[in-house]
């Protein structure tokens, strides 16, 4: 055989490779596009309703708020705000203080953790000052906690006391005690 016919037979190969790999893969693509058509969900199955998304008749996991009682949901809410309100609003010069005027809001076993770990300013970072807090919803599948995000917005004081401003996010974890709902966690600037 020569170098010529090899080249070919090569060639041939290779074009009914790629047009069987073409048919294979339209041929999986119609069966489904066909039979989403016919399958669509209801629009009974899938409602938003005032309580939360319902997905194919069955609970949001994700969604708080139908597995939660609006007054629980509206106290949480406000233990949240109030925690970042204090929590956030730290002074180099006490640096325990925050921390204090958090403890109402927090778990004692929190608190306990939070004592025991001293915060200290920085060169660029002395003071904390919140401004505005404004609380928005989570998605969380946990039925033994509620979660709130917490954007603060405020000014950031060196120790020369030149402000800049600040947002920083919180996401802060409410679980039910014996006196009510607390904090029994916090994160702030999470990752995406």
């Amino acid at each position: 055989m020569s170098v010529r016919q090899k080249k070919f037979i090569v060639l041939l190969s290779v074009i009914v490779f790629l047009g069987i790999m073409i048919s294979v893969f339209t041929f999986k693509q119609q069966p489904a596009s066909s039979s989403q058509e016919g399958k669509q969900v209801p629009p009974s199955e899938s409602v938003q309703e005032g309580k939360g998304v319902m997905i194919e008749g069955k609970e949001n996991p994700y969604d708080q708020t139908q597995r939660n009682t609006k007054e629980d949901l509206q106290s949480t809410k406000e233990i949240a705000t109030e925690f970042v309100r204090a929590f956030a609003s730290f002074n180099g010069e006490n640096p325990s203080e925050h921390i204090e005027k958090a403890k109402p809001y927090m778990s004692e076993e929190m608190y306990q953790n939070y004592k025991n770990q001293k915060e200290r300013g920085t060169l660029t970072y002395d003071k904390v000052v919140p401004e505005t807090l404004q609380t928005t919803e989570v998605s969380n599948d946990d039925s033994d906690v509620i979660q709130w995000n917490v954007v603060m917005q405020g000014k950031v004081y060196d120790v020369e006391g030149k402000a800049q401003p600040e947002e920083d996010w919180y996401l802060v974890t409410l679980e039910k005690q014996d006196d009510g709902y607390k904090v029994v966690g916090v994160r702030v600037n999470l990752p995406n």
